[in-house]
């Protein structure tokens, strides 16, 4: 790969840069100037800006991607080892943010103006948002896995709508509503963090949003923004039904919204039909009456492949991409369908691979009314959304075949991957209960991660092999 001056100059500026304010802050903490939180989060505004400033300068796009990504690595490995430790548990902040860069680099369809500005959302928003949420937000939330508040929150999104405007450099009433929309999604994308994995999807899904809203007409903003606050409004209503829990509630607004500006009204079909069957068939079984609903690590994994392949629809514009997403909403119907109306019926259940029997409702598990359910689930969506789509019969067999699919493929990593406990007097079960033990599956193979590898690795099949045959 060719290295220019200006490559080379510009690559040296900025570990300079970066190398002094990591020398500097560390001496301050030491001597007590700054206080930890300060020290994290000005060393994470200089370094993500000092990387935006790379990638507007940098003339070697390639290249740049290739160096955060060995940056990623090394970084990687120095936290694995212990060498560097920012919080006071593990975390690999550090490292997601140079490999959110190089996936936007090595992505054609971003330009470097959306990257930087998403890089710049990253540097400047989050570091605020920390700050705010420290200091002056008193009421704490778990969204997915760690505590924010609404005041973090706000600080993001007015400092985004800062970054947006002065970056965009619009003040029409077109460009501030504009912006108004753009600040939006970063915003409550910030809220779902897993230790520090908001440094890969806060600059990715900003990046994304931009691209798909920069070119909207003054109309279609206002559109949006209106969708938005009804979205909120169906939020507000779907926690009232305990259909979804207040984090859940949250990320199916962020969903929705993804969803809305990718492939318009349309696209609220296959999830819609999916919470709305699933919400309503929880409640035959009465354990589930007592639960608040769906929370948002529920949400993602039914539905984080499909808003992905939304998202790719909306950009690139091909049929395929709406297809692939249209199955992963399948794949998620028929799972719930076949788990919520198997445990009802309570038929024989039996282990998919060893055959064993099972009580209904244990992961891996598969009844005959369970497998039925199942693909009358599959059906019951491919055929709405191939009508609404107008697909031709051969699109609707490929969208329910993959559907039931993926169903089975998430009961033979259930049975093969996911974790297990017996309970005091022998029984099977997903759930460390009291008293229960471990028994088999891996410690971080949960029932949402069993739907989040099925549902993606079905949905990658499809559409590698549609991809083929069409």
């Amino acid at each position: 790969m060719h290295l220019s001056q200006q490559d080379l100059f510009t690559g040296l500026i900025t570990m300079a840069i970066i190398g002094f304010a990591l020398l500097g802050i560390e001496l301050a903490l030491k001597n007590k100037i700054l206080n930890k939180l300060f020290g994290r989060k000005l060393l994470h505004f200089t370094a993500i800006c000092t990387c935006a400033f790379a990638i507007h300068r940098f003339e070697n796009r390639l290249l740049l991607a290739s160096v955060f990504l060995l940056f990623f690595f090394i970084l990687l490995g120095v936290i694995r080892n212990g060498w560097m430790q920012v919080n006071d548990y593990r975390t690999y902040g550090i490292a997601f943010f140079p490999l959110a860069f190089a996936a936007l680099l090595f992505i054609p369809f971003f330009s470097d103006f959306i990257i930087v500005y998403a890089v710049l959302i990253l540097g400047i928003s989050d570091a605020l948002a920390g700050i705010c949420g420290e200091y002056f937000g008193k009421q704490k939330i778990i969204f997915l896995a760690e505590n924010k508040s609404w005041v973090g929150f706000t600080g993001f999104y007015v400092s985004a709508l800062a970054v947006s405007l002065f970056y965009f450099n619009n003040f029409s009433l077109q460009g501030i509503l504009l912006c108004i929309a753009l600040a939006l999604l970063p915003a409550i994308t910030e809220l779902f963090s897993y230790r520090g994995s908001d440094n890969l999807t806060v600059p990715l899904f900003t990046g994304a949003w931009a691209l798909l809203l920069i070119d909207l007409s003054a109309v279609q903003i206002q559109t949006l923004l209106l969708v938005a606050i009804l979205l909120a409004v169906l939020s507000a209503f779907s926690m009232y039904k305990k259909w979804l829990t207040f984090s859940g509630a949250t990320a199916a607004c962020w969903v929705a919204l993804l969803l809305f500006i990718a492939g318009e009204y349309k696209a609220f079909i296959a999830p819609g039909i999916f919470l709305i069957s699933g919400s309503l068939l929880s409640k035959l079984n009465k354990p589930q009456q007592e639960k608040e609903g769906r929370n948002a690590k529920q949400v993602f994994a039914n539905g984080i492949t499909g808003i992905i392949f939304m998202i790719l629809y909306g950009i690139v514009k091909e049929e395929i991409y709406l297809i692939t997403a249209i199955v992963s909403f399948c794949i998620s119907m028929a799972d719930s369908t076949s788990s919520e109306l198997g445990f009802y019926f309570k038929g024989a259940t039996f282990d998919i691979l060893s055959f064993e029997k099972l009580q209904p409702g244990v992961s891996g598990g598969i009844s005959a009314a369970g497998t039925l359910a199942g693909l009358a689930g599959a059906m019951l969506l491919a055929f709405i959304t191939s009508y609404f789509y107008s697909f031709s019969l051969s699109v609707f067999l490929c969208i329910l075949i993959a559907g039931f699919a993926g169903m089975l493929a998430d009961s033979i990593l259930g049975s093969w991957l996911q974790i297990k406990y017996k309970t005091l007097d022998g029984k099977l079960c997903d759930d460390e209960e009291n008293g229960a033990k471990k028994v088999k599956g891996l410690s971080w193979c949960t029932n949402d991660m069993v739907n989040i590898l099925s549902n993606m690795l079905i949905t990658l099949l499809f559409f590698y092999i549609f991809k083929q045959i069409h």
